[in-house]
């Protein structure tokens, strides 16, 4: 298998890669799937790739605070539902990007929260996605109706090009298949005859893989410590006011100033904005959110913001997961304050969505 998935996936493709779309073909040799081996499955009771065969399999990595993992979720249950009674079976695969998202728990609630329907297998300890050398997110797999790996796909874009390699081994297995319907036609990606804005690249807070920070004095590691926010904020970085605790995975928030509140704010070019974050005990930590000064307004405010009495916008933060923070009408440059003023809230990423950017259901 390591010779023919390096064939496969010609990935150096990083989870940022979110325009990035890479199809292989093995023409010159066939490659058998792996064996899917998860201690715990979601919508299923184990499955064995051995026995599925005369079907064609999907394999999907994913992981629930990929913002790219989320977009391709309409497309999965789509072809999840289109083609699943002709013979396709789709697999997810969780696999962990950070140590939370380990726990089967979260990820159950997350596969509810999706409302996915299809078969996930948890594999925190990253078996499947040592078996696959699996390099991305979200990557995804086609298996042919003898079990051979026949194509591999990491980022996104290009869905329709993708459903006719599915359409066309759906016909190898069943050669009577009709894919002439009009449902069974493709549909266009949203920017394929349009020039896309790329967005500020995804940006990590904790300090293994943080390289966006402008503090000149950078992080304290394993540490409780006092910031001061630069002048200037350069674009596609942020920085950080007050006490902050920089841990491998993420900054963490210590008591604010009696009254006061302390910030990390960001400087960012997109149309939206999303953040991983969550408490550390499970209760709502509040975040007060402005863009620009002011409280973001309804025509910008993404779905996990709220409007106080007293006007403010606030991202109340409980359970560790990706929150929707700023949908804008248009992609532009921005910076963006959050204020906290209680401690126990931990914030992992932000990650953007660029000016062709599709719909997908914000969950």
């Amino acid at each position: 298998m390591n010779k023919a998935t390096r064939t496969l996936a010609p990935i150096a493709l990083a989870v940022a890669a979110m325009a990035a779309l890479a199809l292989a073909q093995v023409n010159e040799e066939y490659i058998q799937a792996p064996e899917i081996s998860a201690q715990q499955w979601i919508n299923s009771p184990p499955l064995a790739l051995g026995k599925l065969r005369g079907k064609v399999l999907l394999i999907d990595f994913w992981q629930y605070t990929c913002i790219g993992c989320i977009r391709t979720f309409p497309y999965l249950k789509l072809w999840n539902r289109l083609y699943g009674p002709l013979g396709l079976v789709v697999i997810g695969v969780h696999t962990p990007e950070f140590n939370f998202d380990q726990d089967p728990q979260l990820v159950a609630e997350a596969v509810k929260r999706f409302g996915i329907e299809f078969p996930v297998a948890v594999d925190s300890d990253r078996r499947i996605w040592r078996a696959f050398h699996n390099e991305g997110l979200p990557c995804g797999y086609l298996v042919d109706k003898d079990g051979r790996v026949e194509y591999s796909r990491c980022g996104e874009g290009d869905n329709a090009a993708f459903e006719r390699l599915i359409q066309q081994l759906l016909k190898q297995a069943r050669p009577a298949l009709d894919f002439s319907a009009a449902r069974f036609i493709p549909r266009a990606d949203q920017s394929s005859n349009v020039k896309c804005k790329e967005p500020t690249p995804e940006t990590y807070l904790g300090f293994v893989r943080a390289d966006r920070l402008a503090n000149p004095e950078g992080y304290e590691q394993l540490a409780s410590s006092s910031y001061r926010a630069v002048d200037k904020l350069p674009l596609d970085q942020f920085d950080l006011s007050g006490q902050w605790s920089a841990m491998p995975e993420s900054l963490n928030h210590a008591d604010a100033s009696a009254g006061g509140y302390d910030s990390l704010r960001l400087r960012y070019r997109a149309k939206s904005v999303y953040l991983v974050a969550g408490s550390d005990d499970g209760r709502p930590v509040p975040v007060v959110v402005t863009q620009d000064g002011t409280p973001i307004g309804p025509e910008s405010r993404g779905a996990d913001i709220q409007l106080l009495a007293d006007g403010q916008s606030n991202l109340p933060i409980a359970g560790k997961r990706i929150y929707y923070l700023v949908e804008n009408r248009s992609f532009g440059e921005h910076v963006l304050d959050l204020r906290v003023s209680q401690r126990g809230g931990s914030f992992y990423s932000f990650s953007f969505g660029g000016s062709c950017e599709p719909a997908f259901d914000h969950r």
